[in-house]
């Protein structure tokens, strides 16, 4: 469960974003949330719709959102799923988690392939927020920054522990 100081962090984290010269200037937001299936159902569950509910209050750019939920599962299962920040607020999105919380390459994981994923679907995002336990590695540190470049690495907020922080090696 994310305290109040935990979920105003991320929400200022997620504004700053926003506010990147040539990121967002208003419409519909079109923005992604990676949930890594490391972290427990119930978890993560419960920190989605915290998120979903600190931002929906928060103002009228999130109430209007085209949302991309991508379930990081492992390395070769990686799903991708357009919902809603009301589904997430409702608690749904993770009905499956069971199905998939046994894969065997769940252990070993890097943020090389979901990067790359990200990259090339999501690029059109202006906010990716990124929930994980921070139990991934990374296998060739010159594809992630090439990954990274020249903007999703702008674009990406990730939430460790309920912390919200950039990306760094």
């Amino acid at each position: 469960m994310l305290s109040d100081v935990q979920l105003l962090q991320i929400k200022n984290a997620i504004k700053r974003v926003l506010h990147v010269p040539g990121n967002y200037s208003g419409g519909i937001l079109e923005m992604a949330i990676v949930a890594d299936y490391a972290i427990p159902k119930e978890e993560l569950a419960e920190n989605v719709k915290q998120i979903a509910n600190a931002l929906k209050r928060q103002d009228e750019t999130f109430r209007n959102v085209r949302l991309n939920l991508i379930k990081w599962v492992s390395d070769e299962c990686i799903i991708k799923e357009v919902s809603s920040l009301t589904a997430l607020q409702m608690g749904r999105g993770f009905e499956e988690y069971e199905r998939y919380a046994e894969v065997p390459e769940k252990k070993e994981k890097t943020v090389d392939e979901l990067f790359w994923q990200l990259k090339l679907f999501y690029a059109r995002s202006k906010v990716i927020l990124v929930l994980t336990d921070g139990a991934y590695q990374i296998a060739e540190v010159d594809s992630v920054k090439a990954h990274l470049q020249p903007f999703l690495g702008r674009k990406m907020v990730f939430v460790r522990k309920g912390n919200a922080e950039k990306f760094s090696f």
